[in-house]
């Protein structure tokens, strides 16, 4: 697999030229350039989100996230993570991360219902994304 910036500004991961035509986008997320995906990935939680919902099924539940990127951050389990971690991670989550990730069409966040899935842009990250997680020793998928 490689990757190609289109004319568009967007990053393409697959090798089929069809790809190159613009599609439908969600009208709230702003065209996803190389620099929005390295924005996105510098924070090791946005990047343990990305890696959790690329696992799930959607919607995915916030209070499950929370538990996985918690149990990431820390290389331990869940029950061994002490309520004022998880505490930290809820509120960068909602406060921080996912309207970030949303933003930038990575993730559609629904913070009435609780839930979170990959968002539009969300396979143009991937790429990124798994270089990231191979190289993060915490994250077990």
């Amino acid at each position: 697999m490689y990757l190609r910036v289109m004319k568009d500004g967007l990053v393409d991961g697959h090798g089929d030229e069809s790809r190159n035509a613009p599609g439908p986008r969600d009208a709230a997320a702003p065209p996803l350039t190389q620099d929005n995906v390295f924005d996105a990935l510098s924070s090791k939680r946005s990047r343990y989100v990305l890696t959790y919902l690329r696992g799930v099924e959607s919607p995915a539940e916030i209070p499950a996230v929370v538990e996985a990127v918690a149990e990431w951050e820390t290389g331990k389990p869940i029950g061994l993570v002490s309520e004022e971690h998880c505490d930290r991670v809820r509120t960068s989550l909602r406060h921080s991360q996912l309207p970030k990730l949303s933003m930038m069409g990575l993730v559609e966040y629904d913070e009435t219902a609780g839930v979170v899935e990959r968002g539009p842009h969300a396979e143009q990250a991937d790429a990124y994304l798994d270089v990231a997680t191979d190289r993060d020793e915490n994250v077990a998928l």
